[in-house]
């Protein structure tokens, strides 16, 4: 039987399978009613789907003004990072910068990736934004497979890995590649977004809203009822649905990972989706989910994502 780090254990700090599920189990916790002392803004962002909840709002403030503004900040950032874009910020350091060639980068987009490959380091290389090819390889990412990757295929695959093949200057605030490694920044960039949200709302002296952006979870303040937000952790089986607990947020942002729902199996063993970027295989271990709480949803998502690949016993002690 797999067992798994339960919310009660506190992981301080999202997955994309689990998306689906956990917008819908949030907003039916915090925002189901018509009631309008709720009101939800939603849209679709990052190739998934954003919710916000502004919980007894003003009753003066201008909606559609505050959507735009939000939708035009949420495009500003796939703008930036999206690696679907040919032409967004992050594609053309990809794609059009040769190696050991300074790139100059947004404000946005270099906070991001220096937190990321911070968090490289402080992982010993188990959060690695670089990992892309070796994702696709296994048939995880974009290009879905069903073949068994060979040992040739993942060696080859290491080869064009590696965040300590990513330089930063920040003093100029730029970035440059010493190997022809690629930069996708998926595993990090919903939660900022998701903060970057929050700072929209915080400067219309919002004080009570629930962020959602595919999965990636942020609140302040209280609910319509004056409680704190509540968020439903899905249980971890493909065979059992519903919560498996119910968790009271304060001021404080969740993300959850886990490889129940996406895996991949040959021969009766089943393959985790995660990935350790040291061998090019998934990682072993017993965690089919994990839930990080922290203060920022940037930090949420991505530490979710590291921890699954560290396992229970590193995970915990760096928590």
């Amino acid at each position: 039987m797999k067992k798994y780090l339960t919310h009660s254990q506190y992981i301080k700090t999202g997955p994309h399978f689990l998306a689906s599920f956990f917008v819908v189990f949030s907003l039916l916790l915090t925002a189901c009613s018509d009631s309008p002392s709720a009101v939800t803004l939603s849209g679709k962002t990052m190739g998934t789907t954003y919710n916000i909840t502004l919980a007894n709002p003003d009753t003066t403030l201008d909606l559609t003004h505050l959507q735009d503004v939000i939708d035009q900040e949420l495009l500003k950032i796939n703008q930036l990072m999206s690696t679907y874009i040919p032409n967004s910020e992050l594609s053309r350091f990809n794609h059009q910068v040769d190696i050991g060639q300074w790139f100059p980068l947004s404000a946005e987009t270099f906070t991001v990736l220096e937190y990321s490959l911070g968090l490289s380091k402080q992982t010993q290389g188990k959060f690695d934004v670089t990992v892309a090819p070796l994702i696709n390889l296994w048939g995880f990412g974009y290009q879905k497979k069903t073949s068994f990757p060979s040992d040739n295929d993942i060696t080859q695959a290491l080869k064009t890995i590696g965040h300590q093949y990513i330089e930063l200057d920040t003093q100029q605030r730029a970035v440059k590649k010493h190997r022809a490694v690629t930069v996708d920044l998926s595993a990090v960039a919903k939660g900022y977004g998701v903060d970057r949200i929050t700072e929209v709302l915080d400067n219309k002296k919002i004080e009570h809203y629930l962020v959602e952006i595919g999965g990636e979870i942020r609140v302040k303040g209280l609910n319509k009822e004056s409680n704190l937000w509540r968020i439903g952790i899905e249980t971890p089986s493909l065979h059992q649905s519903g919560a498996q607990k119910i968790v009271a947020l304060k001021n404080q942002s969740v993300a959850t990972s886990g490889d129940y729902r996406n895996f991949f199996e040959k021969d009766g063993i089943r393959y985790s989706h995660t990935l350790d970027p040291a061998t090019g295989k998934p990682v072993v271990h017993n965690i089919a989910s994990l839930t990080v709480i922290h203060n920022s949803a940037m930090e949420a998502d991505a530490l979710a994502t590291a921890f699954m690949a560290m396992g229970k016993e590193q995970a915990l002690a760096m928590a």
